[in-house]
């Protein structure tokens, strides 16, 4: 199966290492933050004292959470207490001794070692020492809350509170036995904003002028016939490209004709033109929760889907997608938390990784790399697949769904310098199955997250048995983060020789041809 990940807010940066083997990182870059040796690894309690307190459930209006501390457990026996040895050995030379800082992983050309994100989304730069840390401007809502009515009106911006986390890191323990124990920071980091389209429309956010719009959308789809070119025209139109314009698009089209804009569609166009149309209407938030719905509710499961929606995404996006989900299945008292449905129609193994998700408690993606932290988990990755006899799938998922982009990449790369082999080759060879799709999902993103993507489009389309329904959500959910498009779209020509436009125009036609390529901007 074709896995996925998720999704909004990245950027590309510069050119990356060619595939997906983690390399070696450039020489002449400031090293990881690490400690002095004997020293307590960075938020661990110093030996002798008692353990920090246990973080509360986050709750999805209660924003309060975001100040308490991670728990922290005692290290599994024979690792020893924080600060002693063999969390302070010194790492065989060449390894432990990073140089550089990873890149970031998001993107198809990532910046180098040591440099910060692409300007623009105001994030400092992964593994800088605490302070220093700027505060994100953010034009985003408030995390975790679905859109709600229409944007308001005037002109504004909404600053995105900086708020401090302790951020830990989960990892398992010993094989066989993975515990949850979670490594404080010294410093607090700030929570990763909502993707565009997850929370609220930003206070201040103007209304846009729809009047012509709406009109076109009623008489393309009155009378005998429905005129596609014109409904694909006005819904792609760039005045739309924000999930909260086209949120308002369609609440004036129902206050001005009394009518369901989604149900016009239904009525007047089929097949895969509907469906792209239906996903684009929705918005990224609503879209997610009914592909949800439709992956896991009803006979089998579409793991591909399942891994698109929730791998790979923040903690913020992920509570709202819960919440969302809860909220189209109201009606459905014994299968609408997400959480519960899933349970029933996967294995008990794969739920334990997407539990873990779920639980939203990834690292926040201004959360450092640490030197440290990699090596710990560099060995336990080792010696929960390759250092044993059957490998461990939930002590690997405990440290891919807890660790972001950037320390994913850092892992990846760490663990082919220390035991000279391709980390995603040894998930291919210890896993199979949806098991295997989902640690590569999580894995790809954090080596190359815009290579991922590019292979991602094409590999529904490219198979005897299409998925043009899982191409489709890929398309629009890419559509509303344009830079990470972009990047696809970069990485995919680089790739494949051709850019993507050509695949689209091969394997497509008639108004579903004129959909993609529209959304794609390759019309």
């Amino acid at each position: 199966m074709n896995p996925q990940q998720p999704y909004y807010g990245q950027a590309a940066g510069g050119a990356p290492p060619a595939g997906y083997q983690a390399g070696q990182p450039p020489q002449g870059g400031p090293p990881y933050y690490q400690g002095p040796p004997g020293q307590a690894p960075p938020g661990q309690a110093p030996p002798g004292q008692a353990p920090y307190g246990q973080q509360q459930p986050y709750g999805y209006q209660n924003q309060q959470a975001y100040g308490q501390n991670q728990g922290y457990q005692a290290p599994p026996q024979g690792q020893g207490p924080p600060g002693q040895a063999p969390y302070q050995q010194q790492p065989p030379q060449g390894y432990g001794q990073y140089q550089n800082q990873p890149p970031q992983g998001q993107g198809y050309n990532q910046a180098p070692y040591a440099q910060q994100p692409p300007q623009g989304y105001n994030q400092p730069p992964h593994g800088q020492p605490p302070q220093g840390y700027p505060q994100q401007g953010y034009n985003q809502p408030p995390h975790g809350q679905p859109p709600q009515g229409y944007p308001q009106q005037g002109q504004g911006q909404h600053q995105y509170p900086p708020q401090g986390q302790n951020q830990g890191y989960g990892a398992p323990g010993q094989y066989g036995a993975p515990q949850q124990w979670q490594q404080q920071q010294q410093f607090s980091v700030p929570p990763t904003p909502p993707s565009l389209g997850y929370g609220p429309a930003p206070v201040g956010l103007a209304k846009i002028d729809t009047s012509s719009d709406i009109e076109t959308l009623r008489k393309a789809m009155k009378g005998m016939g429905c005129d596609e070119r014109a409904l694909i025209r006005v819904l792609t139109s760039s005045k739309y490209k924000n999930p909260f314009a086209m949120a308002q698009l369609v609440n004036d089209y129902q206050h001005r004709f009394m009518r369901d804009l989604a149900k016009d569609i239904i009525s007047e166009t089929s097949g895969d033109l509907e469906t792209g149309l239906l996903a684009l209407i929705r918005g990224p938030l609503e879209n997610d929760a009914r592909n949800l719905e439709k992956a896991l509710i009803g006979a089998g499961t579409d793991e591909d889907a399942l891994n698109d929606v929730v791998l790979g995404r923040s903690n913020a996006d992920i509570r709202a997608i819960t919440m969302e989900f809860q909220r189209i299945r109201s009606r459905e008292p014994d299968d609408r938390i997400l959480k519960d449905v899933i349970q029933k129609d996967v294995d008990p193994k794969l739920f334990r990784l997407y539990q873990m998700v779920l639980k939203a408690e990834r690292a926040e993606d201004t959360a450092p790399v640490i030197g440290a932290d990699i090596d710990h988990k560099v060995m336990e990755l080792h010696r929960a697949t390759e250092g044993v006899i059957g490998a461990s799938a939930v002590s690997v998922a405990q440290i891919f769904t807890s660790s972001n982009n950037s320390q994913l990449h850092a892992i990846a790369d760490a663990y082919d310098r220390k035991y000279h082999r391709n980390l995603q080759d040894v998930i291919e060879k210890e896993f199979r199955g949806d098991m295997e799709d989902a640690l590569l999902d999580m894995l790809l993103q954090g080596i190359d997250r815009a290579r991922h993507d590019a292979d991602k489009l094409r590999a529904p389309l490219d198979k005897t048995f299409r998925k043009d329904r899982l191409f489709i959500n890929r398309v629009v959910s890419l559509y509303w983060d344009q830079n990470r498009l972009n990047a696809a779209k970069a990485a995919y020509k680089k790739i494949y020789g051709h850019p993507l436009r050509k695949f689209v125009k091969d394997k497509l036609s008639g108004d579903y041809e004129d959909l993609m390529l529209a959304l794609l901007g390759e019309q």
